[in-house]
């Protein structure tokens, strides 16, 4: 009789890989909201700031105290990143424990690479809004001449 190979179920990698998936997932969600459009336009941002600023000033002149600020409203967007992150690093560390425990390989493997590529995007994604910034900026100033004349 030929003696059975008992393997062990994929468990790890299996939760591992689900994780994974839910990481890239939210990560895909949160970089789409990131080019919805903006409430209010610039204009109108740089007229509050601008009124802001005369208020201020008169409040300065007349002696006044200012107000105190009102608190800004809280930014889930972060938290969710954040913890988008941690539970991508969780699904590198499950499928490496899948691997470590000779569970069936493929599944530990998707965890692994699903885990790190959904890091890799959200960096390599903020390091081009960086870059392309950095150009428009580098664009603004060599055209500044033009843009005052």
């Amino acid at each position: 009789m030929q003696d059975a190979v008992q393997q062990r179920p994929a468990t790890f990698g299996l939760l591992g890989f689900v994780l994974g998936v839910v990481s890239l997932v939210v990560i895909l969600i949160q970089l789409s909201a990131f080019f919805e459009p903006q409430q209010k336009s610039s204009g109108a941002v740089i007229g509050e700031i601008a009124a802001e600023i005369k208020l201020s000033a008169a409040r300065v002149l007349a002696g006044k105290p200012a107000p105190e600020a009102a608190p800004p409203k809280p930014d889930y967007g972060q938290i969710i990143a954040v913890a988008a992150m941690v539970v991508a690093g969780v699904a590198v560390m499950l499928g490496g424990i899948g691997l470590y425990r000779n569970e069936p390989h493929r599944l530990s493997y998707l965890a692994v690479g699903v885990g790190l590529s959904s890091i890799v995007m959200f960096y390599f994604f903020w390091l081009a809004v960086l870059i392309c910034g950095a150009m428009l900026l580098v664009a603004i100033i060599k055209n500044l001449d033009s843009i005052l004349a």
